[in-house]
């Protein structure tokens, strides 16, 4: 059973009723509600994984409207749940539509129970690994900027900054490039030429490259910094580790991943 929390919003009854008996089984919470104006309540804490959303609310609804309104609000939550539409009019159009604004997939009433299942457990799935890789990205981009700054601001005497969310995501950005060269100068400069406690965007200048070699992804940009750490401390693991702010089993567990 997927340790997953699900949300049924469907103005139905007698379908709520029997959609939480089929989802009992296969989620370890499932929460069924007729109103979908509940759902900022119940999206509060961040911990549903999926919502299952009728279309249409209200007698002689047909044209979907609601239900791509909510769909729309449920997306640019900031971590949002994946969303699986349902409802009795099946229009490729609407699905189109649904798709292109965000929904993880569609259902036609009446709907074929296994193919129920499947449907919500791929989009769980697809939703769990898509969590996963943000976090692991934003480990990795940590990783590599709290190194940077820490080293760079030892070496020129400064306190060691902060960086803002947005200076966060302008350096996120250069690392997606996999230029580690174009980082550690970018960072270099604004540790050396600011005296503010707190680094923002606009102290990271970054110049234009003319370089046309592949991207590397962020796991190949990991394991490069780290090997270019190991070697600057001359194979040392516990000043390594101090570079990266990590412990040494972290560090160990790395190298042990990355073959170093």
């Amino acid at each position: 059973m997927p340790e997953g929390k699900i949300i049924l919003i469907d103005d139905n009854e007698a379908v709520l009723k029997t959609l939480k008996m089929i989802l009992a089984r296969e989620f370890k919470t499932v929460v069924g509600v007729s109103q979908p104006a509940l759902l900022p309540a119940l999206l509060r804490e961040g911990d549903v994984d999926l919502v299952l959303l009728d279309m249409n609310f209200g007698i002689g609804r047909q044209d979907g409207a609601e239900g791509l309104f909510w769909l729309e609000r449920i997306v640019e939550r900031p971590n949002p749940p994946a969303v699986v539409l349902i409802t009795a009019f099946g229009d490729i159009e609407l699905a189109v539509s649904a798709l292109k604004r965000g929904a993880a997939d569609f259902i036609v009433k009446p709907w074929d129970n296994d193919k129920l299942i499947r449907t919500l457990q791929d989009a769980f799935r697809r939703r769990k690994e898509q969590k996963d890789d943000s976090v692991s990205a934003k480990e990795v981009v940590s990783l590599l900027v709290g190194s940077l700054l820490k080293k760079y601001a030892l070496a020129y005497g400064k306190l060691l900054p902060a960086i803002t969310p947005e200076g966060l995501l302008k350096l996120s950005l250069l690392i997606q490039k996999g230029d580690l060269l174009a980082l550690q100068q970018t960072i270099e400069r604004a540790v050396l030429l600011s005296d503010s406690s707190l680094l923002e965007a606009d102290d990271f200048y970054m110049e234009e490259t003319t370089s046309t070699s592949r991207p590397v992804t962020l796991e190949e940009m990991e394991k490069l910094f780290i090997s270019e750490v190991l070697h600057e401390k001359n194979g040392n693991l516990t000043l390594c580790a101090q570079q990266l702010n990590i412990s040494r089993q972290t560090l160990y567990n790395k190298m042990r991943k990355y073959g170093l």
